[in-house]
């Protein structure tokens, strides 16, 4: 077994409401996780280039770039390490039915607010496991 110590994983969160936002990166950093934040689309991508995180959470619904417009365009990078993170969408009840066009743009998983806290982490955890199996 080697014994070096895994990077720490950086996650991109991205929510126009500042409570939200704060609160997802709360639990994120908690949980150990480096957490960067981002209110908006064209922030967002912007900090996506900058720092290349781990794992995005992006709202759907934003005002300016829509979250399914963010995850667009992460998807068409040239760059491979910004077009394979994986994406989870937060939704609110309102937008579910955005949901099927998130997945259908490359979205692999979607929380519903208002969100468990352990359910996010869950979520996230999977995600990480995932990408260590393939």
């Amino acid at each position: 077994s080697s014994h070096m110590v895994a990077k720490t994983k950086s996650i991109l969160v991205i929510d126009d409401n500042d409570d939200i936002r704060g609160l997802l990166s709360l639990v994120l950093q908690k949980e150990g996780y480096e957490v960067l934040e981002a209110a908006g689309g064209s922030e967002a991508l912007i900090k996506i280039n900058e720092s290349k995180p781990d794992l995005i959470l992006l709202d759907v619904m934003m005002p300016g770039l829509s979250g399914l417009e963010v995850l667009a365009t992460i998807r068409e990078s040239r760059e491979k390490k910004i077009s394979e993170v994986p994406v989870i969408m937060i939704t609110a009840k309102s937008t579910i039915d955005d949901i099927d066009a998130a997945i259908e743009l490359g979205a692999n998983s979607y929380i519903v607010k208002p969100f468990r806290p352990a359910n996010l982490v869950e979520k996230v955890s999977e995600i990480f496991q995932a990408a260590l199996n393939n």
